[in-house]
């Protein structure tokens, strides 16, 4: 038997919020994850600045090689700028 016009569009409406939440979730997942890398270039970053070891005994302990390092470096001071420019919209 076929569903009937109002069965359809309630499903359709379902459907759509399982959509809207999955997405909301994803959105979330994916800022968690850019908050978490950017944390660990931060500790990344501050142990080098602070001369507590050297970029190749970074790569060394984290097993990622030195250009990658590198430029993961650059992109998170870069970042850091960014951050720092933008008013935190939670005060």
């Amino acid at each position: 038997m076929p569903k009937s016009d109002a069965e359809k569009a309630a499903e359709a409406q379902r459907v759509q919020q399982v959509q809207q939440r999955l997405a909301a979730a994803k959105t979330t997942r994916d800022q968690r994850k850019a908050d978490a890398d950017f944390d660990f270039w931060a500790a990344v970053a501050a142990a080098i600045d602070s001369g507590e070891i050297k970029q190749s005994e970074v790569c060394e302990a984290i097993d990622y090689r030195r250009e990658h390092v590198r430029r993961q470096l650059i992109e998170h001071r870069a970042q850091a700028a960014a951050r720092a420019a933008t008013p935190d919209s939670t005060d």
